[in-house]
């Protein structure tokens, strides 16, 4: 608990700007664009095995609109994923879940399903080295080396073991991403054209794409691709 409202205080303070981009049909949209091609949540977080909650998480302390929490060990990512209505898909880039701001909260993309093999999440960049931050510097390949496990945790009690194997910087102004989220052989064209991969994606498992704003350009965006531990 004590762990939880560390994190909850404190994400009430970083999250304070406005620089997500989208990851399916066009991200190549400049920053006046992204709002519109944004998308929030479905019920993509699911399956994998059971796993024990980790400490610190009291979901039901936690508004219901947080479906998820991700964390990367030894980085400054902690942060809730939430599940937003179609009706209102671009919500959570202004509006916190935790009732603590209105600078937005890390989500999926709506076009993804339960069965989905891409599960994009989009966060902020923060100035102030919040949010998803720390996913730009995956960029380095020494870096995502020695960052490589991501772990996302459920609401229903499942967790993910997550391993970095791709990262890719787009330039979202002119660079398409998967035209289909359940489409294999897509997901496997789009991570192998990464510009750091550190192995080859076995074509059948689940991907994380972690996104935010990388800032090498004005529409630079930073992919992370994680596929569960087996």
């Amino acid at each position: 608990m004590k762990k939880m409202k560390k994190i909850a205080e404190a994400l009430g303070l970083v999250l304070a700007a406005l620089a997500v981009a989208a990851l399916c049909t066009w991200i190549a949209a400049d920053d006046s664009d992204e709002a519109k091609i944004a998308r929030s949540l479905e019920g993509a977080v699911s399956e994998e095995s059971e796993h024990e909650e980790p400490r610190g998480i009291d979901w039901d302390s936690l508004s219901q609109e947080i479906v998820a929490w991700v964390e990367v060990p030894n980085t400054s990512i902690s942060q809730p994923v939430v599940k937003a209505d179609k009706q209102n898909p671009n919500a959570y880039l202004f509006l916190d879940a935790l009732g603590q701001g209105g600078y937005g909260t890390p989500y999926i993309d709506a076009d993804c399903t339960e069965g989905s093999l891409l599960v994009p999440i989009y966060g902020h960049n923060m100035s102030d080295g919040g949010v998803f931050s720390d996913f730009a510097k995956y960029s380095d390949e020494s870096f995502a080396r020695g960052h490589s496990r991501i772990d996302l945790y459920t609401r229903d009690g499942r967790s993910y073991n997550l391993s970095v194997i791709a990262v890719d910087v787009v330039d979202a102004r002119y660079e398409t991403m998967c035209p289909s989220f359940g489409d294999a052989e897509a997901v496997a064209k789009q991570v192998a054209k990464s510009d750091v991969v550190l192995r080859k994606y076995d074509g059948e498992s689940k991907v994380f794409a972690f996104t935010t704003c990388s800032y090498q350009a004005a529409n630079s965006r930073a992919i992370v691709y994680a596929v569960p531990n087996r």
